[in-house]
């Protein structure tokens, strides 16, 4: 099964959270001294997190940059907003060539980590080559708007126009909308579920909109993408859960996220208690309705065992196989979490390769059949 347009029901069990446009104020919500003490924050680790960035890229071989980089501006789902989006692609050797005679590829749409708050899309490009290598897949990463800047829901809103726009601009990019996968890292992680999520929603709005409507003339249908896999890396599932919860769910807490990290990502991102409930930003708290629509039959979630993520992650996949979802957990052992980002300049860690390449494998058997 791949994931394209099904009918949702009139009356789902769980309403969709308002637009942030919504008059709908929750009292939870920092005043602007809050946020701008948070953007603060945020800048100094965007620093920090650049220089382990630049040592992780260090050792040989050093991870490509990325071939292009294009740009596109999109209305924002359920706003009046515009946003602008960045994809940085990485592609395949004879590219241009390939496309110019109608090849059109398979392609990885990936969500960098970072808690929401940090990171950019340069920051998988070790995975964007094994994926070149191994897979000869597009790799698409999105640079997706950032909090405390840009709150919940706008990372997941960016990620489904990036998706939409693939598929719309698929013969321009060379880019077959009915192989498209996700992955992503921690907080990617939590994207590459609820990017589809809301994508189906989204979906089914359009479809519903066009249905109660009379044109004088043929309305074009749009190219959609189909999602064919997921793979998440170490992912934040259930935001309900407080960090208290995850960190005593974990056999070292101490070698877990440490508060000042973990709280600066929670109240940048979700400064409303009430958006933690929302399957948008808690996969976990999605129907199993939805779940079962949205989402596709083949997925592969990479645990760490001492991560505060590994126990929603195990409680996630086995809910998922309970409705019928093909899916590989993977435990890796001794790891913190984002194992394959550290910043040790000298080389590799085998596990990292070990993961990668059985990543790679699954993508090619998906993409494949």
């Amino acid at each position: 099964m791949t994931t394209s347009v099904k009918s949702i029901p009139s009356s789902p069990e769980r309403p969709p959270p308002p637009p942030r446009s919504s008059n709908n104020k929750s009292s939870t919500r920092p005043k602007a001294s809050s946020r701008w003490s948070l953007g603060v924050q945020a800048n100094v680790w965007r620093f920090l997190e650049q220089v382990g960035a630049y040592l992780h890229n260090w050792p040989s071989p050093p991870p490509p940059s990325p071939s292009f980089i294009r740009t596109f501006t999109t209305a924002v789902l359920g706003t009046a907003e515009t946003a602008t989006i960045e994809l940085a692609f990485y592609v395949p050797p004879n590219y241009p060539d390939q496309i110019r005679q109608g090849k059109r590829y398979p392609t990885l749409v990936n969500l960098h980590g970072g808690g929401f708050t940090l990171g950019s899309a340069r920051d998988d490009a070790r995975w964007a080559a094994f994926v070149l290598e191994e897979v000869g897949a597009l790799f698409v990463s999105v640079e997706y708007r950032l909090a405390p800047e840009f709150p919940f829901p706008a990372a997941v809103e960016d990620g489904v126009e990036a998706v939409l726009h693939l598929a719309e601009m698929g013969d321009e990019y060379g880019i077959d909308p009915k192989r498209m996968a996700l992955s992503g890292f921690s907080a990617g992680g939590n994207l590459a579920f609820t990017i589809p999520l809301r994508l189906q929603a989204h979906l089914q709005s359009i479809r519903n909109e066009v249905a109660s409507k009379a044109f004088d003339r043929p309305v074009r249908e749009p190219v959609l993408p189909e999602i064919v896999s997921i793979i998440a890396w170490y992912p934040s599932l259930d935001q309900r859960l407080s960090r208290a919860e995850r960190r005593a769910a974990c056999s070292r807490p101490d070698k877990t996220l440490p508060p000042f990290l973990t709280n600066l990502f929670d109240q940048a991102y979700l400064p409303s208690l009430d958006d933690k409930t929302s399957p948008y930003a808690s996969p976990s708290a999605a129907t199993d309705e939805a779940l079962a629509m949205a989402l596709p039959d083949n997925i592969a979630i990479y645990l760490c065992e001492w991560d505060m993520l590994i126990k929603e992650g195990k409680d996630f996949t086995e809910r998922l196989r309970g409705l019928g979802k093909q899916v590989q957990c993977i435990v890796i052992e001794q790891k913190r979490h984002a194992f394959d980002k550290s910043p040790y300049p000298f080389s590799v860690d085998p596990k990292v390769i070990q993961h990668y390449q059985g990543a790679c494998s699954i993508l090619r058997e998906v993409f494949k059949s």
